[in-house]
């Protein structure tokens, strides 16, 4: 029996900030705060998989991502029902056509990436601009 190697997947804060500003200097051209997941060539990114050639995640979705959510972007028209969290951290059910998955769990990208990285609402960095959300990344790792 050969053992083979498994990364684990970052479970703290500080270690899921770090995860995630690694994989965006590594694949710098795929960051961009404009899109939560933005996938061109395929409907799901899967956490085994890279981004493809010109996929588009912001700091939310690479977090999901990294964290071991499957990524959906499906077109504009289409829409499933997922889970979202209000400012309270009750649950709703909303209509949404880019979100994360995990088995049949189905949750908005930004409620999963504000859990992984210890977040409260207020805390929430995706409407700012990619200096500010590596800024606030480094922050988080302690670097």
């Amino acid at each position: 029996m050969t053992d083979t190697e498994v990364t684990p997947k970052p479970e703290t804060p500080a270690t899921v900030a770090s995860a995630v500003l690694a994989a965006i200097e590594a694949q710098p051209d795929v960051f961009h705060m404009d899109h939560w997941a933005y996938l061109p060539e395929a409907l799901r990114l899967t956490p085994e998989e890279a981004p493809a050639c010109g996929s588009q995640l912001c700091a939310a979705g690479w977090t999901a991502h990294l964290t071991g959510w499957t990524l959906v972007s499906l077109s504009d028209e289409e829409q499933t029902e997922v889970t979202g969290t209000d400012d309270d951290g009750d649950e709703y059910e909303t209509l949404a056509s880019v979100y994360a998955e995990r088995g049949e769990e189905r949750r908005l990208i930004c409620d999963v990436a504000a859990k992984a990285l210890g977040l409260k609402p207020s805390e929430t960095f995706w409407y700012v601009d990619g200096p500010t959300a590596l800024k606030r990344l480094r922050e988080i790792a302690g670097r």
